[in-house]
């Protein structure tokens, strides 16, 4: 009988630290409308997700605990955490009041030229890829700015060789780079969001967010939706991206609460990421 009682107490114990395995729910504003595509992780974990666009979430994995802290992150809503077990499916999330920027009016005509920074390629011969089933993961590409010079950014482009999935959406980030270390904040004007259906180059245009970059900075692809090819459904698809070689370090971070992982992969592949840009003089 003792026997039989440890048992059952063991197995109500595993039972009990397994229920939180499973984290579901809703983000919404203070309107309850669904919030697309918010960065949802565990803190200090290289757990996450993003919610879709009614802005239901789900995350399953055993290494969830009791106590964890979920982090919800969205660049048009303040930071929210709260602790497991969440008290309501239903994460209210509050906009954020921000003040309009300076703007400096100058009749100084700066002489500018466009030009193509990053690496260009299409090919299907080298590329590398997502290596992490979290949505919200992100790779990126390290863009060197010329001394004394500004970077306008018009537009990104990258090229998808092989697409397995019917649909995938990303999100263009860009993180500025001070004291050689990749900042963890967005300086994204908007969400860059883009849906595609078929392999091929990848063009987002930028043009209109006045992103200028006058030091180091990373250009980021973040995973955040896809829809699997019902025939070709395979949990194993993976997103490829054209490189080349000499072309990294390979730049990466499973959710956006982490730091920034820098790898030197074999023949040094990165991911072949290039932007259009207005080179200007300080």
């Amino acid at each position: 009988m003792k026997t039989y009682t440890k048992f059952l107490l063991l197995a109500c114990s595993l039972l009990a630290s397994s229920t939180f395995a499973q984290i579901k729910g809703k983000c919404v504003d203070q309107y309850g409308k669904g919030i697309p595509y918010v960065n949802i992780s565990v803190k200090e974990k290289s757990i996450g997700t993003v919610s879709n666009l009614n802005g239901d979430f789900f995350i399953e994995n055993p290494s969830i605990k009791e106590n964890d802290a979920i982090i919800f992150s969205h660049l048009n809503f303040e930071k929210k955490t709260i602790k497991i077990p969440l008290k309501t499916n239903e994460i209210q999330l509050i906009s954020k009041i921000e003040s309009l920027k300076e703007v400096v009016v100058s009749n100084l005509k700066r002489k500018f030229k466009e030009k193509i920074v990053g690496t260009k390629t299409e090919t299907d011969n080298t590329v590398t890829y997502f290596n992490s089933k979290n949505l919200g993961t992100e790779i990126g590409k390290i863009i060197t700015v010329k001394k004394n010079k500004v970077y306008h950014l018009k537009n990104v482009q990258f090229n998808i060789p092989d697409l397995e999935y019917k649909s995938v959406t990303f999100r263009i980030n860009f993180y500025r780079i001070e004291n050689d270390a990749i900042n963890l904040i967005k300086e994204n004007g908007i969400d860059n969001v883009v849906k595609i259906t078929k392999s091929g180059m990848v063009k987002v245009d930028l043009s209109e967010q006045y992103l200028s970059f006058e030091e180091d900075f990373l250009v980021a692809v973040e995973w955040i939706d896809y829809e699997n090819n019902g025939a070709n459904a395979n949990e194993f698809n993976i997103i490829r991206f054209s490189s080349t070689v000499f072309s990294g370090p390979f730049v990466s971070r499973d959710n956006i609460n982490l730091a920034w992982e820098s790898k030197k992969l074999a023949m040094n592949i990165g991911v072949g990421i290039h932007l259009r840009v207005k080179e200007y003089s300080k």
